[in-house]
Protein backbone atom coordinates (compact mmCIF):
# COMPACT_ATOMS: atom_id res chain seq x y z
CA UNK A 1 0.00 0.00 0.00
CA UNK A 2 1.17 3.45 -0.72
CA UNK A 3 2.45 5.50 2.35
CA UNK A 4 0.67 8.79 0.56
CA UNK A 5 -2.51 6.83 0.63
CA UNK A 6 -2.00 5.60 4.35
CA UNK A 7 -1.93 9.33 5.09
CA UNK A 8 -5.16 9.88 3.10
CA UNK A 9 -6.98 7.54 5.08
CA UNK A 10 -5.59 8.76 8.51
CA UNK A 11 -5.82 12.28 7.68
CA UNK A 12 -9.75 11.93 6.85
CA UNK A 13 -10.55 10.06 9.84
CA UNK A 14 -9.25 12.80 12.68
CA UNK A 15 -12.08 15.48 12.40
CA UNK A 16 -14.72 13.17 13.72
CA UNK A 17 -11.64 11.71 16.39
CA UNK A 18 -11.27 15.33 17.97
CA UNK A 19 -15.18 15.72 18.13
CA UNK A 20 -15.80 14.81 21.75
CA UNK A 21 -19.14 16.83 22.18
CA UNK A 22 -22.13 14.72 23.70
CA UNK A 23 -19.99 12.09 25.44
CA UNK A 24 -21.92 9.90 27.80
CA UNK A 25 -19.83 9.30 30.31
CA UNK A 26 -19.75 4.81 30.60
CA UNK A 27 -20.09 3.08 33.80
CA UNK A 28 -16.54 2.02 33.76
CA UNK A 29 -13.42 2.00 36.38
CA UNK A 30 -11.03 2.51 33.63
CA UNK A 31 -8.34 4.33 35.89
CA UNK A 32 -6.96 0.84 36.10
CA UNK A 33 -6.20 0.82 32.43
CA UNK A 34 -4.92 4.18 31.98
CA UNK A 35 -1.93 3.36 34.13
CA UNK A 36 0.75 0.77 33.43
CA UNK A 37 2.84 -0.31 30.09
CA UNK A 38 0.01 -3.26 28.55
CA UNK A 39 -1.99 -3.05 25.76
CA UNK A 40 -5.34 -2.47 26.52
CA UNK A 41 -7.54 -4.33 24.43
CA UNK A 42 -11.12 -2.78 24.09
CA UNK A 43 -13.80 -5.42 22.07
CA UNK A 44 -17.58 -5.37 22.46
CA UNK A 45 -20.37 -5.80 19.15
CA UNK A 46 -20.46 -3.01 16.64
CA UNK A 47 -22.47 0.44 17.55
CA UNK A 48 -21.84 -0.21 21.23
CA UNK A 49 -19.49 2.89 22.05
CA UNK A 50 -16.07 1.85 21.60
CA UNK A 51 -15.13 4.98 19.60
CA UNK A 52 -16.69 7.33 21.65
CA UNK A 53 -14.87 5.61 24.89
CA UNK A 54 -11.52 5.33 23.18
CA UNK A 55 -12.21 9.45 22.88
CA UNK A 56 -13.10 9.28 26.43
CA UNK A 57 -9.64 7.90 27.63
CA UNK A 58 -7.85 10.29 25.11
CA UNK A 59 -9.72 13.20 27.08
CA UNK A 60 -7.74 11.67 30.89
CA UNK A 61 -4.27 11.37 29.06
CA UNK A 62 -1.47 14.41 28.34
CA UNK A 63 0.94 13.41 25.88
CA UNK A 64 1.08 12.30 22.23
CA UNK A 65 -2.24 10.89 20.66
CA UNK A 66 -2.23 9.00 17.81
CA UNK A 67 -5.64 7.98 16.18
CA UNK A 68 -5.78 5.32 13.00
CA UNK A 69 -8.74 3.33 11.88
CA UNK A 70 -8.14 0.47 10.26
CA UNK A 71 -11.69 -0.29 8.96
CA UNK A 72 -10.90 1.50 5.83
CA UNK A 73 -7.83 -0.16 5.11
CA UNK A 74 -8.08 -3.56 2.71
CA UNK A 75 -6.11 -6.37 4.86
CA UNK A 76 -4.71 -7.86 1.47
CA UNK A 77 -3.27 -4.13 0.39
CA UNK A 78 -1.23 -3.47 3.67
CA UNK A 79 2.42 -4.92 3.59
CA UNK A 80 4.71 -4.84 6.86
CA UNK A 81 6.32 -2.41 5.67
CA UNK A 82 3.46 0.01 6.20
CA UNK A 83 3.72 -0.45 10.26
CA UNK A 84 6.82 1.79 9.62
CA UNK A 85 4.67 3.94 7.61
CA UNK A 86 2.24 4.38 9.66
CA UNK A 87 5.16 5.50 12.78
CA UNK A 88 6.53 8.14 10.17
CA UNK A 89 2.81 9.32 9.46
CA UNK A 90 2.17 9.52 13.31
CA UNK A 91 5.68 11.65 13.56
CA UNK A 92 4.67 14.59 10.34
CA UNK A 93 0.91 14.58 11.88
CA UNK A 94 1.47 14.40 15.55
CA UNK A 95 4.65 15.76 16.43
CA UNK A 96 6.62 12.84 17.60
CA UNK A 97 10.45 12.42 16.45
CA UNK A 98 9.36 8.76 15.53
CA UNK A 99 12.64 7.84 17.64
CA UNK A 100 12.54 4.54 18.72
CA UNK A 101 12.71 4.92 21.99
CA UNK A 102 11.87 2.62 24.96
CA UNK A 103 10.60 3.53 28.08
CA UNK A 104 13.35 4.93 30.20
CA UNK A 105 14.56 6.65 27.51
CA UNK A 106 11.40 8.84 26.97
CA UNK A 107 11.69 9.23 30.87
CA UNK A 108 14.90 10.81 30.59
CA UNK A 109 14.95 12.91 27.36
CA UNK A 110 11.80 14.72 28.56
CA UNK A 111 10.06 13.48 25.55
CA UNK A 112 5.71 13.05 25.70
CA UNK A 113 4.13 9.87 25.98
CA UNK A 114 2.94 8.26 23.44
CA UNK A 115 -0.67 6.79 22.58
CA UNK A 116 -1.47 4.92 20.14
CA UNK A 117 -5.60 4.42 19.80
CA UNK A 118 -6.20 2.06 16.68
CA UNK A 119 -9.74 0.81 16.16
CA UNK A 120 -10.39 -2.59 14.21
CA UNK A 121 -6.78 -3.48 13.62
CA UNK A 122 -7.10 -7.59 14.22
CA UNK A 123 -7.56 -8.11 10.78
CA UNK A 124 -4.68 -6.78 9.46
CA UNK A 125 -1.80 -9.36 9.27
CA UNK A 126 1.00 -9.37 11.85
CA UNK A 127 -1.06 -6.57 13.85
CA UNK A 128 0.16 -8.47 17.27
CA UNK A 129 3.57 -8.50 16.83
CA UNK A 130 3.69 -4.66 15.35
CA UNK A 131 1.70 -3.79 18.98
CA UNK A 132 4.28 -5.69 21.08
CA UNK A 133 7.10 -3.29 18.66
CA UNK A 134 5.27 -0.55 20.43
CA UNK A 135 5.14 -1.85 23.89
CA UNK A 136 8.48 -2.44 24.26
CA UNK A 137 9.18 1.28 22.87
CA UNK A 138 7.35 2.22 25.51
CA UNK A 139 4.10 3.90 23.56
CA UNK A 140 0.78 2.79 25.52
CA UNK A 141 -1.47 1.15 23.05
CA UNK A 142 -5.15 1.03 23.01
CA UNK A 143 -6.92 -0.82 20.43
CA UNK A 144 -10.91 -2.12 19.92
CA UNK A 145 -12.21 -4.75 18.14
CA UNK A 146 -15.87 -6.26 17.11
CA UNK A 147 -14.99 -9.47 17.30
CA UNK A 148 -14.09 -11.79 20.55
CA UNK A 149 -11.49 -13.60 18.57
CA UNK A 150 -8.99 -10.53 18.25
CA UNK A 151 -7.62 -11.21 21.61
CA UNK A 152 -6.67 -14.62 20.72
CA UNK A 153 -4.95 -13.93 17.24
CA UNK A 154 -3.51 -16.94 15.28
CA UNK A 155 -0.18 -14.57 14.78
CA UNK A 156 1.42 -15.70 18.06
CA UNK A 157 1.95 -15.46 21.51
CA UNK A 158 3.54 -11.67 21.12
CA UNK A 159 1.18 -9.91 24.03
CA UNK A 160 0.78 -13.25 26.67
CA UNK A 161 1.09 -11.12 29.95
CA UNK A 162 1.23 -7.64 27.73
CA UNK A 163 -2.39 -7.14 27.72
CA UNK A 164 -5.79 -6.41 29.58
CA UNK A 165 -9.49 -6.99 28.18
CA UNK A 166 -11.94 -4.94 28.49
CA UNK A 167 -15.48 -5.52 27.36
CA UNK A 168 -18.08 -2.98 26.43
CA UNK A 169 -21.72 -3.03 25.57
CA UNK A 170 -24.42 -1.53 24.71
CA UNK A 171 -25.99 1.21 26.92
CA UNK A 172 -26.77 0.08 30.84
CA UNK A 173 -30.26 1.43 31.83
CA UNK A 174 -28.38 3.75 34.11
CA UNK A 175 -26.19 5.23 31.21
CA UNK A 176 -29.32 5.88 29.20
CA UNK A 177 -31.34 7.63 32.10
CA UNK A 178 -27.63 9.51 32.00
CA UNK A 179 -28.37 10.43 28.47
CA UNK A 180 -31.65 11.32 29.16
CA UNK A 181 -30.35 14.16 31.89
CA UNK A 182 -31.01 11.80 35.06
CA UNK A 183 -28.56 10.41 37.87
CA UNK A 184 -29.55 8.11 40.42
CA UNK A 185 -27.92 6.88 43.30
CA UNK A 186 -28.56 3.59 45.55
CA UNK A 187 -29.85 6.27 48.18
CA UNK A 188 -32.56 7.96 46.34
CA UNK A 189 -33.98 4.25 45.25
CA UNK A 190 -35.77 4.07 49.07
CA UNK A 191 -37.50 8.12 48.74
CA UNK A 192 -38.67 7.97 45.26
CA UNK A 193 -42.28 9.77 45.00
CA UNK A 194 -44.60 8.62 42.93
CA UNK A 195 -44.08 10.90 40.22
CA UNK A 196 -40.32 10.39 39.99
CA UNK A 197 -41.34 6.68 40.01
CA UNK A 198 -43.42 6.78 37.15
CA UNK A 199 -40.90 8.61 35.02
CA UNK A 200 -38.35 5.87 35.46
CA UNK A 201 -40.75 3.39 34.64
CA UNK A 202 -41.30 5.24 31.34
CA UNK A 203 -38.10 5.35 30.37
CA UNK A 204 -37.23 1.80 32.07
CA UNK A 205 -39.82 0.68 28.89
CA UNK A 206 -38.64 2.64 26.18
CA UNK A 207 -35.25 1.18 26.76
CA UNK A 208 -36.04 -1.96 27.60
CA UNK A 209 -37.98 -2.37 23.65
CA UNK A 210 -35.49 -0.12 21.96
CA UNK A 211 -32.33 -1.67 22.93
CA UNK A 212 -28.75 -0.24 24.28
CA UNK A 213 -27.22 1.00 21.01
CA UNK A 214 -25.93 4.42 21.73
CA UNK A 215 -26.46 6.32 18.50
CA UNK A 216 -30.23 4.31 18.30
CA UNK A 217 -30.95 6.26 21.34
CA UNK A 218 -28.97 9.62 21.30
CA UNK A 219 -30.94 9.67 17.47
CA UNK A 220 -34.44 7.95 18.25
CA UNK A 221 -33.82 6.07 15.26
CA UNK A 222 -34.89 2.42 15.20
CA UNK A 223 -33.56 1.50 12.23
CA UNK A 224 -30.09 1.95 12.84
CA UNK A 225 -30.36 -1.21 14.81
CA UNK A 226 -31.25 -3.35 11.57
CA UNK A 227 -28.31 -1.67 10.15
CA UNK A 228 -25.80 -2.47 12.58
CA UNK A 229 -27.35 -6.25 12.62
CA UNK A 230 -26.56 -6.24 8.71
CA UNK A 231 -23.18 -4.36 8.91
CA UNK A 232 -22.16 -7.04 11.72
CA UNK A 233 -23.73 -10.02 9.57
CA UNK A 234 -21.84 -8.92 6.42
CA UNK A 235 -18.36 -7.64 7.61
CA UNK A 236 -17.75 -10.03 10.94
CA UNK A 237 -19.30 -13.29 9.40
CA UNK A 238 -19.72 -13.23 5.82
CA UNK A 239 -17.11 -11.87 4.22
CA UNK A 240 -14.75 -12.92 7.14
CA UNK A 241 -15.46 -16.25 6.73
CA UNK A 242 -16.17 -16.03 3.27
CA UNK A 243 -19.70 -17.91 3.87
CA UNK A 244 -22.28 -18.38 0.81
CA UNK A 245 -25.32 -19.76 2.63
CA UNK A 246 -26.27 -16.08 3.42
CA UNK A 247 -29.61 -17.02 3.40
CA UNK A 248 -29.46 -20.31 5.94
CA UNK A 249 -27.13 -18.14 8.02
CA UNK A 250 -29.93 -15.57 8.46
CA UNK A 251 -32.56 -18.01 8.55
CA UNK A 252 -30.66 -19.38 11.24
CA UNK A 253 -29.37 -15.67 13.44
CA UNK A 254 -33.55 -14.69 13.28
CA UNK A 255 -34.77 -18.60 14.92
CA UNK A 256 -32.35 -17.97 17.49
CA UNK A 257 -33.99 -14.32 18.17
CA UNK A 258 -37.31 -16.38 17.87
CA UNK A 259 -36.33 -18.46 20.88
CA UNK A 260 -34.26 -16.44 23.27
CA UNK A 261 -34.15 -18.25 26.87
CA UNK A 262 -34.51 -21.52 24.86
CA UNK A 263 -32.50 -24.97 24.41
CA UNK A 264 -32.16 -26.17 21.35
CA UNK A 265 -30.19 -29.22 19.24
CA UNK A 266 -27.91 -28.88 16.58
CA UNK A 267 -30.12 -30.95 14.15
CA UNK A 268 -33.18 -28.26 15.15
CA UNK A 269 -31.09 -25.66 13.58
CA UNK A 270 -30.32 -27.62 10.49
CA UNK A 271 -33.49 -28.13 9.95
CA UNK A 272 -35.01 -24.82 10.41
CA UNK A 273 -32.16 -22.38 8.85
CA UNK A 274 -31.80 -25.47 5.64
CA UNK A 275 -27.93 -25.59 6.61
CA UNK A 276 -26.21 -28.43 4.84
CA UNK A 277 -25.16 -30.26 8.26
CA UNK A 278 -24.91 -30.32 11.99
CA UNK A 279 -21.58 -29.23 11.84
CA UNK A 280 -22.30 -26.36 9.30
CA UNK A 281 -24.79 -25.13 11.86
CA UNK A 282 -22.39 -25.59 14.91
CA UNK A 283 -19.53 -23.56 12.99
CA UNK A 284 -21.94 -20.70 12.03
CA UNK A 285 -23.38 -20.33 15.93
CA UNK A 286 -19.88 -19.98 16.98
CA UNK A 287 -19.40 -17.12 14.08
CA UNK A 288 -22.52 -15.20 15.52
CA UNK A 289 -20.92 -15.51 19.21
CA UNK A 290 -17.51 -14.26 18.16
CA UNK A 291 -19.45 -11.41 16.61
CA UNK A 292 -21.33 -10.77 19.89
CA UNK A 293 -24.75 -11.34 17.82
CA UNK A 294 -25.82 -13.94 20.77
CA UNK A 295 -24.34 -15.64 24.14
CA UNK A 296 -24.79 -18.87 24.88
CA UNK A 297 -25.44 -19.84 28.50
CA UNK A 298 -24.72 -23.71 29.63
CA UNK A 299 -26.91 -25.24 32.42
CA UNK A 300 -24.79 -26.47 35.57
CA UNK A 301 -25.68 -28.75 37.83
CA UNK A 302 -23.85 -29.53 41.07
CA UNK A 303 -21.76 -32.76 39.74
CA UNK A 304 -20.27 -29.93 37.05
CA UNK A 305 -19.57 -27.50 39.60
CA UNK A 306 -18.19 -30.03 41.61
CA UNK A 307 -16.08 -31.10 38.55
CA UNK A 308 -14.54 -27.72 37.67
CA UNK A 309 -13.48 -27.05 40.91
CA UNK A 310 -11.23 -30.21 40.91
CA UNK A 311 -10.11 -29.66 37.41
CA UNK A 312 -8.53 -26.15 38.44
CA UNK A 313 -7.17 -27.42 41.15
CA UNK A 314 -5.63 -30.05 39.13
CA UNK A 315 -4.87 -27.43 36.77
CA UNK A 316 -2.59 -25.61 39.58
CA UNK A 317 -0.76 -28.54 39.84
CA UNK A 318 0.19 -29.00 36.09
CA UNK A 319 -2.56 -30.92 34.32
CA UNK A 320 -3.85 -28.41 32.20
CA UNK A 321 -5.78 -30.96 30.03
CA UNK A 322 -8.58 -31.43 32.73
CA UNK A 323 -9.33 -28.00 32.54
CA UNK A 324 -9.93 -28.32 28.64
CA UNK A 325 -11.89 -31.46 29.69
CA UNK A 326 -14.43 -29.43 31.85
CA UNK A 327 -14.80 -26.87 28.93
CA UNK A 328 -16.12 -29.63 26.38
CA UNK A 329 -18.03 -30.80 28.95
CA UNK A 330 -19.76 -27.39 29.12
CA UNK A 331 -19.64 -26.69 25.80
CA UNK A 332 -21.65 -30.03 25.42
CA UNK A 333 -24.02 -29.58 27.41
CA UNK A 334 -27.39 -28.27 27.52
CA UNK A 335 -27.17 -24.58 26.39
CA UNK A 336 -29.65 -21.29 26.35
CA UNK A 337 -29.27 -18.42 24.04
CA UNK A 338 -29.67 -14.73 24.28
CA UNK A 339 -29.35 -12.26 21.71
CA UNK A 340 -26.67 -9.08 21.99
CA UNK A 341 -29.11 -6.48 22.54
CA UNK A 342 -33.06 -6.22 23.29
CA UNK A 343 -33.83 -3.86 20.45
CA UNK A 344 -33.16 -7.05 17.90
CA UNK A 345 -35.71 -8.67 18.59
CA UNK A 346 -38.29 -5.95 16.70
CA UNK A 347 -35.78 -5.04 14.05
CA UNK A 348 -34.58 -8.55 12.83
CA UNK A 349 -37.16 -11.43 14.47
CA UNK A 350 -40.23 -9.07 12.52
CA UNK A 351 -42.15 -11.93 12.81
CA UNK A 352 -41.26 -13.02 16.45
CA UNK A 353 -43.98 -13.97 18.43
CA UNK A 354 -43.53 -11.32 21.53
CA UNK A 355 -42.78 -13.13 24.58
CA UNK A 356 -42.20 -10.09 26.85
CA UNK A 357 -41.01 -12.27 29.81
CA UNK A 358 -37.85 -13.92 27.40
CA UNK A 359 -37.22 -10.21 26.29
CA UNK A 360 -37.10 -9.89 30.47
CA UNK A 361 -34.76 -12.45 30.91
CA UNK A 362 -32.36 -11.04 27.85
CA UNK A 363 -32.35 -7.91 29.50
CA UNK A 364 -31.04 -8.88 33.19
CA UNK A 365 -28.42 -11.37 31.45
CA UNK A 366 -26.76 -9.04 29.27
CA UNK A 367 -27.02 -6.54 32.85
CA UNK A 368 -25.35 -9.53 34.31
CA UNK A 369 -22.45 -9.70 31.69
CA UNK A 370 -21.89 -6.06 32.04
CA UNK A 371 -21.31 -6.63 35.85
CA UNK A 372 -18.79 -9.40 35.07
CA UNK A 373 -20.52 -12.44 35.89
CA UNK A 374 -20.16 -15.93 35.28
CA UNK A 375 -23.44 -16.87 34.77
CA UNK A 376 -24.98 -20.44 34.31
CA UNK A 377 -28.59 -21.80 34.30
CA UNK A 378 -29.90 -24.46 37.06
CA UNK A 379 -32.08 -27.35 36.53
CA UNK A 380 -33.49 -30.13 38.83
CA UNK A 381 -36.94 -30.50 38.63
CA UNK A 382 -37.70 -27.48 38.84
CA UNK A 383 -35.79 -24.15 36.77
CA UNK A 384 -33.67 -21.32 37.88
CA UNK A 385 -33.12 -18.75 35.37
CA UNK A 386 -29.79 -18.14 36.17
CA UNK A 387 -26.58 -19.14 39.08
CA UNK A 388 -23.71 -16.72 39.10
CA UNK A 389 -20.30 -17.75 40.01
CA UNK A 390 -18.16 -15.53 42.47
CA UNK A 391 -13.94 -15.66 42.74
CA UNK A 392 -13.54 -16.63 46.32
CA UNK A 393 -9.98 -17.63 47.03
CA UNK A 394 -8.36 -19.44 44.64
CA UNK A 395 -11.38 -20.93 43.26
CA UNK A 396 -15.19 -20.13 42.47
CA UNK A 397 -18.11 -20.84 44.30
CA UNK A 398 -21.51 -20.16 43.21
CA UNK A 399 -22.88 -16.80 45.25
CA UNK A 400 -26.21 -15.59 43.24
CA UNK A 401 -29.70 -17.08 42.55
CA UNK A 402 -31.86 -15.08 40.56
CA UNK A 403 -35.38 -15.54 38.74
CA UNK A 404 -37.02 -13.42 35.79
CA UNK A 405 -40.60 -12.99 36.03
CA UNK A 406 -42.91 -10.55 34.54
CA UNK A 407 -46.32 -11.61 35.95
CA UNK A 408 -45.27 -12.44 39.51
CA UNK A 409 -48.66 -11.84 40.73
CA UNK A 410 -50.04 -14.88 39.20
CA UNK A 411 -50.34 -17.34 41.98
CA UNK A 412 -49.21 -20.20 39.46
CA UNK A 413 -46.65 -18.18 38.44
CA UNK A 414 -45.49 -17.32 41.78
CA UNK A 415 -45.56 -21.01 43.35
CA UNK A 416 -43.32 -21.86 39.99
CA UNK A 417 -40.72 -18.98 40.42
CA UNK A 418 -40.32 -19.71 43.88
CA UNK A 419 -39.85 -23.31 43.46
CA UNK A 420 -37.31 -23.02 40.84
CA UNK A 421 -35.15 -20.51 43.16
CA UNK A 422 -35.48 -22.33 46.27
CA UNK A 423 -34.18 -25.35 44.27
CA UNK A 424 -30.68 -23.63 43.47
CA UNK A 425 -30.72 -21.85 46.79
CA UNK A 426 -30.73 -25.49 48.35
CA UNK A 427 -28.17 -26.85 45.76
CA UNK A 428 -25.36 -24.47 46.22
CA UNK A 429 -26.38 -23.81 50.03
CA UNK A 430 -27.32 -20.16 49.85
CA UNK A 431 -29.33 -18.18 52.15
CA UNK A 432 -30.55 -15.72 49.51
CA UNK A 433 -31.93 -15.75 46.59
CA UNK A 434 -33.72 -12.73 43.90
CA UNK A 435 -36.37 -12.79 41.80
CA UNK A 436 -36.74 -9.61 39.33
CA UNK A 437 -40.39 -8.30 38.51
CA UNK A 438 -41.79 -5.58 36.58
CA UNK A 439 -42.77 -3.80 39.64
CA UNK A 440 -43.44 -5.64 41.92
CA UNK A 441 -41.44 -5.39 45.42
CA UNK A 442 -41.60 -7.20 48.64
CA UNK A 443 -39.50 -10.00 50.92
CA UNK A 444 -39.97 -12.95 51.73
CA UNK A 445 -38.88 -15.15 54.43
CA UNK A 446 -39.34 -18.93 53.82
CA UNK A 447 -39.08 -20.64 57.39
CA UNK A 448 -37.90 -23.96 58.55
CA UNK A 449 -36.83 -25.01 54.58
CA UNK A 450 -35.55 -28.66 54.29
CA UNK A 451 -31.68 -28.64 53.05
CA UNK A 452 -30.59 -32.03 51.94
CA UNK A 453 -27.67 -32.48 54.56
CA UNK A 454 -28.26 -29.75 56.37
CA UNK A 455 -31.22 -30.31 58.37
CA UNK A 456 -33.45 -27.14 58.05
CA UNK A 457 -32.51 -23.38 57.71
CA UNK A 458 -34.43 -20.34 57.06
CA UNK A 459 -34.22 -18.50 53.42
CA UNK A 460 -35.10 -14.96 52.07
CA UNK A 461 -35.77 -14.05 48.86
CA UNK A 462 -36.20 -10.89 48.04
CA UNK A 463 -38.72 -9.58 45.33
CA UNK A 464 -37.41 -6.61 43.60
CA UNK A 465 -38.29 -4.34 40.52
CA UNK A 466 -35.57 -5.18 37.41
CA UNK A 467 -35.80 -1.45 36.68
CA UNK A 468 -34.26 -0.60 40.68
CA UNK A 469 -31.97 -3.51 40.26
CA UNK A 470 -30.12 -2.00 36.73
CA UNK A 471 -29.59 1.04 38.84
CA UNK A 472 -28.21 -0.25 41.73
Amino acid sequence: MKKSELRRIILSRQPSFQKHQDLIPRDLKIDCYLKGSEVVMICGIRGCGKTSFLKQIADRLDGIKVYINFEAIRPEDFEPRNFQDLRDIAAELYGSSGKELDKKEIEEDGEKQVYYFLEEIQHIPFWESWLNRLYEQGIKVFVTGSNSKFRNSENGPFLTGRNRLLRLFPFSFKEYLRLKGIEMSDPDLGFLPTSRKDEILSHFLKYFDKGGFPQVLKNENFELSREYFEEILRKEILDRHEITDAEGLRRLVVFLFSNVASEYSFETLKKVSGIESEETARRYLGHLEEAFLLYRVPMLNHSQDIANDQDKADNRNGNRNLELNWKETVMAASCKVYAGDTGFFKTVATNYPDSLGLRFENLVFLELLRREKEVFFFRDRRECDFVVKHDVGQGQEIMEAIQVSTYFGDPTVRKREIGGLLGAMKEYGLKEGLILTLDEEEVLEINNEEVLGQGRENKKILVKPVWKWLIE
